[in-house]
């Protein structure tokens, strides 16, 4: 009985051999760009061989020691030359499947007008065993050899005439040139007369009134207080920029050169022009003294200084204010008046 268990398993393992065996047997095949080509042109073979990675597959070696692809018709054998400026190589492409695939291209001149049949290509696998591709059938034929020629109606080639001349083939070449001179000498009158009627033109310069100091003033004091620098810890820009609308405004307002004066000067020159304004000015100080020492000393102020600050510039503005005193009979006299001036400005 062990005999016969051994027996049947040898059996079954040469059996499974064989299958795997035959399961990983490459697989080759041929293609050709078409089944019709014109007698002396050229066409290309595709060979392509599916290996297991690994093994080795030999192509037909039989067409390259032959120059060519033998292939019959009814009666005969013909050989489809071999091109050879065209060097053959095999191209490997690796799959995920484990497998390899090889191809290789032969590209053929066929001249001879028949209905050809191909014999299978042979390839040789690591094994031994020749695998053969399928059968392949190639239709040539020539162009044109269905025409009838006669010799007798050829003629000699005609001598080169000379074309007739119309003059409406040339009518552009005319015209391109004086519409072209046309159109400088337009445009040079057109800047002539508007060079010359431009010098005369009149330039309406429309009245605009001057805004008042204090008014410019008010206006950067809200911007600032929406910036609130001073509520993000920013003291020092907060006190440069107040100062700045400060001195801005009484440049406006009393002819002072603020901006190129020290805190001190100012306080000077306003205490000769505003001596009835102590009060203004005494704020004026305040606002001026602190912002120094922010600036220079590099002092930080209570949160009631900054406010206190940005609330002084504010009184400082409307205490000093210019008081604009309406006269009916002046507005009445200026409503007389036009909007705007008109000017001869010479260009």
């Amino acid at each position: 009985m062990n005999r016969i268990f051994k027996t049947a398993a040898l059996v079954f393992c040469l059996l499974g051999n064989a299958a795997a065996g035959h399961s990983q047997q490459p697989k080759v095949s041929v293609e050709m760009d078409s089944t019709y080509v014109t007698f002396g042109c050229p066409m290309t073979f595709h060979l392509q061989a599916i290996v297991p990675e690994g093994q080795q597959i030999i192509f037909p070696q039989d067409v390259l020691s032959r120059g060519g692809i033998v292939a019959y018709d009814d009666s005969a054998q013909y050989l489809l030359e071999l091109d050879t400026f065209k060097p053959i190589s095999i191209d490997t492409l690796q799959h995920e499947s484990g497998y390899v695939t090889l191809r290789e291209d032969l590209t053929v001149f066929v001249f001879d007008s028949a209905t050809f049949y191909i014999p299978p290509f042979e390839f040789v696998a690591q094994s031994g065993d020749t695998l053969r591709t399928n059968v392949l059938a190639l239709k040539v034929f020539v162009p044109f050899e269905s025409v009838e020629v006669d010799p007798q109606k050829f003629v000699g080639i005609k001598d080169v005439e000379a074309p007739e001349f119309v003059f409406m083939d040339y009518i552009w070449y005319f015209l391109i040139p004086h519409i072209v001179l046309v159109l400088l000498v337009a445009a040079w009158f057109g800047w002539q007369y508007y060079k010359r009627h431009k010098k005369n033109a009149p330039v309406v310069v429309p009245k605009v009134k001057p805004r008042p100091p204090h008014v410019i003033a008010m206006e950067a004091l809200d911007n600032l207080a929406g910036k609130k620098l001073w509520q993000n810890g920013r003291d020092k820009e907060f006190h440069t920029e107040l100062t700045e609308i400060l001195r801005q405004y009484i440049e406006a307002r009393f002819g002072v050169p603020a901006m190129e004066k020290t805190s001190d000067e100012i306080l000077d020159e306003l205490y000769e022009l505003a001596e009835s304004q102590k009060a203004s000015l005494a704020n004026l100080k305040q606002i001026l003294s602190i912002a120094d020492l922010v600036k220079f000393a590099k002092y930080h102020p209570y949160a009631d200084e900054n406010q206190l600050s940005f609330v002084n510039s504010r009184m400082f503005v409307e205490q000093t204010k210019k008081e604009e005193v309406e006269n009916p009979e002046k507005e009445a006299a200026e409503g007389s008046e036009p909007e705007a001036e008109t000017v001869v400005k010479e260009q």
